[in-house]
Order: structure tokens, then sequence, then C-alpha cells
């Protein structure tokens, strides 16, 4: 029974150890990864919403620009004599 409640301290104090570990070596440096990681995303987004932004302005413009031009008007009555 010795044996079994050593191997059972010695999991324990390997867990505990294990935790430490990934709290303060593993967490702070995923942290600052994945925060770098969004920083980059972030920028990568709004350059892709500026993008759009100008391609529907310029769709836009070109739908303003033909509303404005005249259709093809009618041809000019000639005076029956």
């Amino acid at each position: 029974m010795d044996k079994f409640e050593e191997f059972g301290r010695r999991i324990d104090e390997e867990l505990t150890r294990l935790r430490r570990f990934v709290e303060e070596e593993v967490a702070p440096e995923t942290e600052k990864r994945t925060a770098s990681f969004l920083r980059d995303v972030s920028s990568k987004l709004a350059d892709a919403a500026s993008k759009l932004e100008a391609r529907q302005a310029a769709r836009g413009a070109a739908d303003a620009q033909k509303t404005e031009e005249p259709q093809n008007p009618p041809p000019a009555e000639t005076p029956q004599a």
C-alpha cells in the first residue's frame, strides 16, 4: 500500500509542477503571441474593410454617373409639309 500512496504523491507533485510551468512559462508567452497575432489580423481586416468601402464608393460613383447621362434622346421631329 505504501508504494501506491507514494505513486499518488508523486503524480500530485508532477501535476503541480506541470501546472506551475504552464501558468508561469507557457501562458505568458502564449498571451504575448496571441496579442501580436490579433493586432496583425486587426490591421489586415481594417485594410480589407477600406478596400471594400473604396470599391463600393467607386460603384456608387459609376452608378450616379450612369443616371446623370441622358438616355438616347428621341429623334427630332421634322416638320411635314
